[in-house]
């Protein structure tokens, strides 16, 4: 799918796709205190300087068109606890939701401290959602890869298109 006017096209693409979940990874850039961010034009340059970008199956944003998504069909369970990121993309891939990954596309710049990446893997609850959803769920379909869709950045037009991935990677 090819866009000119990109502010009428992620409408138009999004609508053809139907019920649509948008996701993407983070990258995580180490902040000490001699390396402080004070302009917003610093985030990618900070990024691409000294990023990481995170595991598949990671998500940190999650955007749902037309507020369309089978929310009936969710367990309880916690925001921000691990799991919940590769549940919610699961359950959109099995319900024939188009799960977008924009990765490519959208910046999320995470500060990480001493604490390191995995600090929400040592509380106590850490395990709750995962207790919850149960052990028979499909978690390899809710890793970014999984998306059927992505999105690129055209150089030479400065737009973003949405297009199929090929082949579903790693699942």
């Amino acid at each position: 799918m090819q866009c000119i006017a990109p502010a009428v096209c992620h409408v138009q693409q999004l609508e053809r796709l139907g019920r649509t979940l948008v996701i993407g990874r983070r990258t995580n850039v180490l902040l000490g205190n001699d390396s402080l961010l004070y302009l917003p034009d610093n985030v990618p340059q900070t990024a691409r300087q000294r990023g990481e970008l995170f595991g598949t199956n990671a998500q940190d944003y999650f955007f749902i068109a037309f507020n369309d998504f089978p929310w009936h069909q969710v367990t309880d369970v916690v925001v921000g606890l691990p799991a919940y990121d590769n549940y919610l993309v699961s359950l959109a891939v099995q319900q024939s939701v188009a799960v977008v990954d924009a990765t490519a596309t959208l910046l999320a710049f995470h500060q990480t401290d001493a604490d390191g990446n995995f600090a929400g893997h040592g509380r106590n609850e850490s395990g709750f959602n995962a207790q919850r959803i149960g052990s028979g769920f499909k978690y390899h379909l809710g890793i970014t890869t999984a998306a059927q869709y992505e999105t690129k950045y055209v150089v030479n037009t400065s737009t973003v298109t949405v297009e199929k991935r090929h082949k579903l990677k790693n699942i």
